[in-house]
């Protein structure tokens, strides 16, 4: 069997990736972090830190106080606290973060997913920009794609970095328009089938349910239809000499005539311009913005709260979709911190555990088998509506959990450790317990 040099590159990458990199990460993480074990206060300050970031933690709470909580939380919403060299080096030595989408397709789709979810993975436990991180994770499974399917794999992390990322406290409209012409959503999606004779409504539909509008928003399965017509065309470049993998308007599949959408009439002839009115018309909508407040308040207060959500979808519509500006009336209100508590998400409860026990990590594949085992493994839920977020749907998968804290706390997971000086305060035994708790495994 030959080896080629490709492949001799990404093993080594993989084994510096994996070994070296990870190594001095932890090193310096070691030499920066309190280590000593100091229990959260139980008062507001703590419930506020577990609500806007992914887990209350001794380095958290000294920033916290530190800084005071208004200074904190303006922090938090600008995304300014800076990036530890280590954690930085540690993802972009990821070959899934590093490398366009086509490159990456010479790699094993396996050794990519599993590359994309260390990055998330590492993001969540060590960037100090916190919110940042939950809003990451928020957007990413509004606009849920599933890895498994066609490409996606290959096209998730450029997608990753280059609109999730990059919007994740900024313009609403500008990701909306960059999500749809998304070469892996329109792939997932099917909008490579939805061509002028014969539409394909399976882009039209989840953009209007769960991407803006809201399965209550208004629209008429006739306002689908139409919305399809204005997307015929919209695919990926596949064509040979040409930028593979990037947004492609093919305006020979394109439908030319005059289609109304939501009421307002789009001229025939608009070619391109079709689909960028209809992403006005819904970035624009009143609509848009309840659904959004809807989701963003239930996601960090763990209930409905009306009258919160009118302040939120009034923020939106003053500020062009401004997200940090809508998460600054939640991270102010009372009811962050006021409301019902909400079970933790597997991955939310994961990334909660290493970094309550000040835990070192590569994020590697043993640590991604746990959380497959509590159901949650990163870019893996087939369909268009993302992972669900009632309580229900997790509370009957408690024993992987448990399972996780033992084996978190005992050392039983490969390239993933408690530091011994955290452990000499804490003991193995009372840790185990305490992340297993009822109490630490709700917000």
């Amino acid at each position: 069997m030959s080896i080629s040099r490709r492949d001799l590159f990404v093993a080594g990458a993989g084994l510096v990736a994996a070994g070296g990199c990870a190594r001095i990460a932890n090193s310096a993480r070691r030499q920066s972090r309190d280590l000593g074990y100091r229990s959260p206060s139980g008062t507001e300050s703590e419930r506020l830190l577990n609500r806007l970031t992914f887990g209350w933690s001794s380095q958290e709470e000294h920033t916290f106080q530190e800084l005071g909580k208004e200074q904190y939380l303006e922090s938090q919403l600008r995304a300014t606290f800076p990036e530890p060299l280590e954690l930085t080096l540690q993802v972009q030595s990821l070959d899934a973060i590093r490398l366009q989408a086509v490159e990456l397709m010479e790699i094993p789709r396996a050794r990519v997913v599993e590359q994309l979810q260390s990055a998330a993975i590492l993001r969540a436990t060590y960037s100090p920009n916190q919110l940042k991180e939950r809003m990451v994770d928020f957007w990413s499974n509004h606009f849920n794609i599933y890895s498994g399917k066609a490409d996606g794999a290959f096209f998730k992390g450029n997608e990753e970095e280059q609109i999730v990322r990059k919007f994740a406290l900024g313009k609403f409209p500008e990701m909306l328009k960059s999500m749809t012409k998304s070469p892996s959503m329109l792939v997932y999606l099917d909008n490579q089938l939805n061509f002028k004779g014969h539409p394909n409504e399976n882009f039209a539909r989840e953009l209007l349910e769960l991407h803006s509008l809201g399965i209550d928003g208004g629209y008429t399965q006739k306002d689908i239809q139409e919305v399809a017509r204005c997307l015929t065309g919209w695919a990926m470049e596949t064509r040979f000499l040409r930028p593979k993998g990037s947004f492609r308007f093919d305006e020979e599949r394109h439908d030319l005539g005059a289609k109304v959408v939501l009421g307002v009439k789009i001229p025939s002839g608009g070619g391109l311009s079709d689909g960028e009115a209809v992403l006005d018309l819904l970035a624009n909508h009143p609509s848009t913005a309840k659904h959004l407040a809807r989701k963003l308040v239930t996601h960090f207060t763990g209930g409905r709260h009306e009258e919160l959500e009118k302040k939120v979808a009034t923020q939106y519509a003053n500020t062009g979709g401004d997200i940090s500006a809508m998460m600054r009336v939640i991270v102010h209100a009372p009811e962050l911190t006021n409301g019902p508590t909400k079970l933790r998400r597997p991955f939310d409860y994961l990334v909660a555990c290493l970094r309550r026990s000040n835990a070192e990590t590569d994020g590697g594949l043993a640590l991604q088998t746990e959380l497959r085992k509590m159901g949650q493994l990163l870019y893996d839920w087939p369909l268009p509506d993302g992972y669900p977020v009632d309580q229900v749907s997790w509370a009957t998968n408690m024993l992987p959990r448990w399972q996780f804290a033992y084996n978190l706390a005992h050392g039983k997971i490969k390239e993933t450790s408690v530091p011994n000086e955290y452990l000499k305060v804490e003991g193995r035994q009372l840790l185990a317990r305490r992340l297993a708790s009822p109490e630490f495994q709700v917000v």
